[in-house]
């Protein structure tokens, strides 16, 4: 366990899967639990849709996997979950395609404002259930999809906007490829949001960017990864070199940020957040590896998209502006003398990004500021957060989808 008496001994971690007991423990017929006392689900203070869908993400993503990764018996399991969390969804949209985001445990709806975060998400997870689930789940994720497409316009948060840019990327890619059938109307206002999220979050980038703050926004707050990591999939479909570049700049930015001087990766923490000052390390949070190693997968689906396209001249063009040379080293200051700048791999190659992906996972495992594992794969459980003084006792949803997603991400090769 991440909090026994033998936590300062890293967990060896194995080739197969990490257990969905947790998860599954987390779990009742109505939806996922927000919280949990140690690894105990607290029944009183009910349910997040921003969890679900988390979740529906999650169990996606591993159903995505054949069958050498995830066996049959898992498969069953995973597509149960994946019933309760699409129901969830489901249930939680109003008719206007609007999310509410929170319950009480006796179902009821609690007081809230709209969450255009929550908003943003939920059309990505229901998105890529519609383009990755099979059978009567897809076609459920289907109309909650073309439900949400009249919020498109009135989502106004950057990281709700992010995902929705995302989605319609993904969207639009996945009828390229064959995989789903857009009507023509849904089709068009697709095209319409992906053109007008695109500007707006580059611009976003240009206002606040300088030679020394290469972001999106004047400080780094929660959930940063999700930002370079949708420019990045958003890049893909519509190969535009500007969100390629503001995709790799701010990611290397993240990068060094993120980057402690031993060499491995540090959440920024939630004490204080970042800002061109000053960052907070302390309380670290599970969710800041899981979007930053999403993120790096992106970049090196990216590349290599970009090689197959023949327009690898924009990566290298974006790489040499940000300190990555594809023929040299990762220049950023804090990597010098780093275990991350070590990499036997090119830099700026595919490879390059997934071996810094890959130390995502170990930061879970031990390799963190305190030497400490924070999660658990005999159970699939992660802590909520490391602070100063240890782990957090608590094993809540959000830490443990951040440790389910950041173990899927890193079995791909």
């Amino acid at each position: 366990m991440p909090m026994s008496d033998n936590s300062q001994n890293p967990i060896n971690r194995s080739a197969a899967p990490p257990s969905f007991a947790h998860l599954r423990r987390l779990t009742d017929d109505t939806g996922l639990l927000e919280h949990a006392l140690g690894r105990i689900p607290r029944r009183r203070e009910g349910y997040t849709t921003d969890d679900n869908a988390r979740a529906l993400w999650t169990v996606t993503e591993w159903l995505s996997f054949g069958e050498e990764v995830v066996n049959s018996d898992t498969r069953d399991e995973l597509n149960r979950l994946a019933d309760i969390y699409m129901a969830f969804m489901l249930w939680t949209q109003n008719d206007d395609g609007w999310w509410f985001n929170n319950f009480a445990y006796d179902r009821t709806l609690e007081p809230e404002e709209i969450s255009h975060d929550c908003q943003g998400r939920s059309i990505w997870s229901c998105a890529d259930a519609w383009i990755r689930l099979e059978g009567p789940q897809r076609e459920t994720a289907r109309c909650i999809v073309e439900r949400s497409l009249p919020t498109l316009h009135r989502i106004d948060s950057l990281r709700g906007q992010a995902f929705a840019m995302a989605a319609c990327a993904h969207l639009l890619e996945a009828e390229r490829h064959g995989k789903i059938k857009l009507p023509d109307d849904v089709r068009s206002e697709l095209k319409h949001h992906l053109v007008r999220l695109e500007i707006l979050i580059n611009g976003a980038f240009i206002h606040f960017s300088d030679e020394k703050w290469r972001w999106f926004e004047p400080a780094m707050t929660y959930s940063n990864g999700v930002l370079p990591w949708a420019m990045l999939r958003t890049y893909r479909y519509t190969e535009r070199p500007e969100t390629l570049k503001a995709g790799l700049e701010s990611l290397s930015f993240l990068l060094e940020i993120m980057t402690a001087d031993e060499g491995w990766l540090r959440p920024i923490g939630n004490e204080g957040w970042c800002n061109s000052e000053a960052v907070s390390r302390w309380d670290q949070q599970p969710l800041e590896m899981f979007k930053l190693a999403l993120a790096l997968e992106e970049a090196a689906l990216a590349i290599e998209h970009s090689e197959q396209s023949l327009s690898a001249h924009l990566v290298g063009s974006a790489l040499g502006k940000v300190g990555i040379d594809f023929r040299g080293e990762a220049r950023h200051p804090n990597q010098h003398s780093a275990k991350l700048g070590h990499s036997s791999h090119r830099s700026g190659s595919s490879a390059y990004f997934r071996t810094i992906r890959n130390s995502c996972q170990a930061w879970y495992y031990g390799d963190n500021d305190l030497q400490v594992p924070v999660a658990d794969p005999k159970d699939g459980s992660c802590c909520d957060g490391l602070s100063q003084h240890g782990p957090n006792i608590n094993c809540g949803a959000e830490a443990t989808i951040s440790y389910l997603m950041t173990e899927a991400l890193c079995s791909k090769r």
